[in-house]
Parts: structure tokens; sequence; C-alpha cells
């Protein structure tokens, strides 16, 4: 592994985390856990060997650990340890730094619904209550999204607990009212809702230009 061999906690940060796409691995597995398929696929542009070396680095400096999902579909999974976890609000911070001096995104730019919730997350001044449980369907791709003090989870999988709204939508909605071409009013009436319109106005709100 190359180092900067610098007595510097930043230098040594960036011997983990500093090679091209590693971070965006660590966005990827702060969604949940996911197998190398899923993670080539959510990394448009990676190579099947320099993924296969990332994820080996990262395993080796203990940032994610790699296990076998139990029957009946024992499959191997990659995922975050608390070390990984714990950069989540280095990630939040890299979005806020991206929202305002990063160069602007190109129309042929690649986007994926779970990129753009972890950015509202992240984003947004007006996130979901705290308390509630929104389940999000944008075509095949399932997200549970949490209101929490201050901050929203995103996890790519259904709701684990009662959702307080479901809302299902495709995903030429989805990026229209990402890119503030739809108010979240039409996102919603272009949408299946069930349970609580509030919350799903909310979320639709939290989203509104985050793409922009």
């Amino acid at each position: 592994m190359k180092r900067y061999g610098q007595r510097c906690p930043v230098a040594r940060t960036l011997d983990v985390v500093g090679d091209r796409w590693s971070l965006l691995i660590v966005r990827e597995l702060l969604l949940g856990p996911k197998r190398y398929s899923d993670l080539a696929d959510g990394l448009p542009g990676i190579g099947t060997n320099v993924l296969a070396g990332r994820l080996s680095d990262l395993q080796a400096a203990g940032v994610i650990a790699r296990r076998t999902l139990p029957p009946p579909t024992p499959v191997a999974v990659y995922e975050l340890t608390e070390a990984g976890e714990r950069l989540r609000p280095v990630l939040a911070e890299l979005r806020r730094w991206g929202a305002s001096y990063a160069p602007a995104a190109q129309p042929e730019d690649a986007a994926r619904p779970g990129w753009l919730l972890q950015s509202a997350a992240s984003l947004s001044d007006a996130p979901i209550r705290e308390g509630v449980v929104v389940e999000l369907h944008v075509d095949c791709d399932v997200f549970e999204l949490i209101g929490g003090p201050g901050s929203v989870t995103v996890k790519a999988r259904p709701a684990t607990t009662a959702p307080t709204a479901t809302i299902r939508l495709d995903g030429l909605t989805f990026f229209r009212l990402a890119s503030n071409q739809l108010t979240p009013e039409q996102a919603a009436a272009a949408s299946e809702i069930d349970g609580d319109h509030r919350d799903a106005l909310e979320l639709f709100g939290m989203l509104g230009g985050c793409a922009s």
C-alpha cells in the first residue's frame, strides 16, 4: 500500500481511503451491505480489477468486512465496520463542500436514486421529522428513510419497522423532482402513497432540487 509517510492524521487517513474509488465504495456501503455485483453496478466506470483491489485494501485496513449471508441466500456481501461507519459524517461534509465549491454536474453524468437520497439527507434544510419512517420505491429500487434528531438515515432495503408512509414512483418522476422540474405536490400527484401524505410531502420537499 502506498503511503504519504507523514506524521499527520490527514495524511494517514488518505493512506487508507485516498485512492480513487475508495470513498465511493464507502458511499455505496453506507446504504447497507452489498454483493460484489451490486458494487460494480453502483460504481459505473470502475474496472473489475480496480474494484477487487480497492475492496482488498479496505478490508486489510479494517474499513470493510466480507461475510456470507445465512441460508436461504448464502451469498457473500461487503459491509462497513465500525471504522467504516465513522466515515459517514466525513462524506456528509464532502457533499456540503461539493455542493458549494465543486464543478457543476454535467448532463451526461451518471445518477442513481441512492446517491441523490444520500445527498438530500445531508444537504436539505428541511429533512423529514424525527420518528417518520418512509419506505420509498423508485422503479425496482427500495429505500428506507428514517427521520432522526436533525438527520435522516438512508438504507437500500425495505422498511424494518412499520412505515408511516409507503411511496411508489417511477424513476423519471424521481429525477424530475430532484432536478426541480416538479414541485413536491406534483410529484405526490404522480405517485402512489399509502399512509400519511404529510410524511410523503416532507420527503418530496427534502428531495426537491437535490440534483441541481
